[in-house]
């Protein structure tokens, strides 16, 4: 029976994208799919092929990368750096919660009469709230180990020694703390729509509720994982867009003349790329990156900031802007990046050793990651010294480290079966079913 599927996303377009592949192939699966984005999202997600999509939010693009962040970034005082992240938050909040409940709850809702809700990692809370108060089953997709597990501790590097038991009261310890901190504001949230406060994490609630968590990342990475949850949180492989989707993106493929005749005229490059991260000063990433590509005697392909082209005062560096990772990848020999979920999936599938130069949330663990399967190493991208990158650079040109990564490459499932096997979990969940 084809059903209303209303799927909920927010964050940057590593938060968004995994969510669309879902939408995308419940779409073609003949369900009616309204996907809800923050509004500097919704061309992307129209592009790339889903019907319906509604604005939800704040534009997420520029709340971390005006210029009011950007001087809140450059201040040495933290105090006034968190001011300003925790204004940026509430504000952020505040507009969500507004937007979702015009979308789901009332009269009149923008999304119709949903018959099931799938929520992206940061929609968790307000959705299964939602859920509760329109009486139908929700699924949350996540695109890490972020809950508790006797395998990857709530404080990577510093739980790494701890036993299996210790592991998993690392995360009891997080969950409380969290809930200590955001529960009154999730309760708020509740009220307005009418529900019931929640006593408790919401992980405990998840779990005694047997809500399908689905894990959007490769079994290959933390292959433990997959007996310990069981089929309430399935480790189903790393999603990504069907080809055909990426067409009208404004993408940098290998058939741009320029990028031909750069690739051509010297050794396979390394790809150093950052995505959507907010960059205090761009053009000072590009030349600390390029000079240790310079004394390294590597070739670089940048996909840093609004350049495009060839370097002229550096020709051992091209610059891409957006790429097509499907597409591009496979033409270099490593790759550097700051450690989304997406772009670590992009290059590991790609058989790329890679050098995770962290910025934020839960960069650190793919860079932990990375560097415990023996395919490359991490960093924090803000403290690295050209050294340090050259360092970096010579452990991705190993050949045991290639070997390592495509070893790991030929064991990760295909994202098209990883897809097809989150839309047959979903519709296991669909009322009926």
């Amino acid at each position: 029976m084809d059903m209303r599927v209303v799927v909920v996303l927010y964050g940057s377009r590593g938060d968004i994208q995994p969510g669309l592949c879902v939408a995308l192939a419940l779409q073609e699966r003949g369900h009616e799919v309204v996907v809800a984005v923050p509004p500097n999202l919704a061309g992307f997600a129209r592009t790339v092929g889903v019907v319906t999509v509604l604005p939800l939010g704040l534009d997420t693009g520029s709340a971390w990368s005006s210029d009011a962040a950007s001087a809140s970034m450059r201040r040495r005082n933290p105090l006034a750096r968190l001011r300003f992240a925790l204004s940026t938050v509430r504000a952020g909040f505040a507009a969500f919660d507004d937007a979702l409940v015009g979308l789901l709850i009332g009269e009149s809702p923008a999304a119709g009469d949903p018959d099931l809700l799938v929520v992206g990692p940061l929609c968790q809370e307000r959705g299964v709230a939602s859920a509760e108060a329109l009486g139908i089953p929700v699924v949350v997709l996540r695109y890490g180990p972020m809950s508790e597990n006797g395998t990857v501790g709530a404080a990577p590097g510093l739980t790494d020694g701890w036993s299996a038991a210790w592991k998993r009261r690392s995360w009891r310890v997080a969950d409380r703390l969290t809930w200590w901190a955001t529960g009154w504001n999730e309760n708020s949230f509740r009220h307005r729509i009418g529900v019931p406060r929640a006593r408790g994490p919401l992980p405990q609630r998840l779990r005694r509720n047997g809500v399908l968590q689905i894990q959007a990342y490769d079994p290959a990475i933390v292959p433990t994982l997959t007996d310990e949850w069981g089929p309430d949180k399935p480790v189903v492989g790393f999603l990504d867009l069907p080809p055909g989707a990426r067409v009208g993106l404004a993408e940098t493929r290998p058939d741009d003349p320029s990028l031909t005749a750069w690739l051509a005229a010297g050794e396979a490059p390394v790809f150093v790329s950052f995505g959507s991260m907010p960059l205090t000063d761009p053009d000072e990433v590009i030349a600390r990156f390029a000079e240790a590509g310079r004394r390294g005697g590597v070739r670089l392909l940048m996909a840093i900031g609004d350049h495009r082209g060839p370097d002229r005062e550096r020709p051992w560096v091209h610059h891409l802007g957006a790429a097509d990772h499907a597409a591009v990848l496979p033409l270099c020999r490593a790759a550097i990046h700051h450690g989304g979920a997406g772009t670590t999936a992009a290059t590991l599938r790609a058989g790329l050793p890679t050098l995770v130069c962290a910025v934020t949330a839960d960069q650190p663990f793919w860079g932990q990651r990375v560097r415990d399967l023996g395919v490359g190493g991490s960093r924090r991208l803000r403290s690295i010294t050209v050294d340090e990158i050259i360092g970096g650079l010579r452990v991705l040109l190993k050949s045991e480290t290639r070997s390592a990564a495509n070893e790991l490459a030929a064991t990760m499932v295909p994202p098209e079966k990883a897809v097809a096997r989150v839309a047959g979990l979903i519709e296991a969940s669909l009322p009926g079913e």
